[in-house]
């Protein structure tokens, strides 16, 4: 068809393949970035997620926005429950 679909790409290159990030300042900044693209768009949609091997990086952004949903909801986050329900769902 001719059904038309709008992405947003975020990219995020100072994050180096089987590295950390320098601090999490520019890691927290990019979780802020994509919560901000979601509440702007018109018709949020699901977000996808992936790295060059799909496991590293993309488990740590995963893992780090769910905390930080956690933290603002209840100002607490339950770091064994994000990683165990990450490991169910990956």
């Amino acid at each position: 068809g001719k059904e038309c679909r709008k992405v947003k790409h975020i990219l995020f290159p100072s994050w180096p393949d089987q590295q950390t990030p320098e601090s999490a300042k520019p890691l927290l900044h990019l979780v802020a970035k994509v919560e901000e693209a979601l509440q702007t768009a018109a018709s949020p949609g699901p977000i996808v997620v992936h790295c060059s091997a799909g496991i590293g990086r993309t488990g740590c952004f995963i893992a780090t926005r769910i905390g930080c949903q956690q933290l603002q909801d209840k100002g607490e986050v339950d770091i064994l429950g994000i990683v165990c329900h990450l490991r169910i769902d990956r």
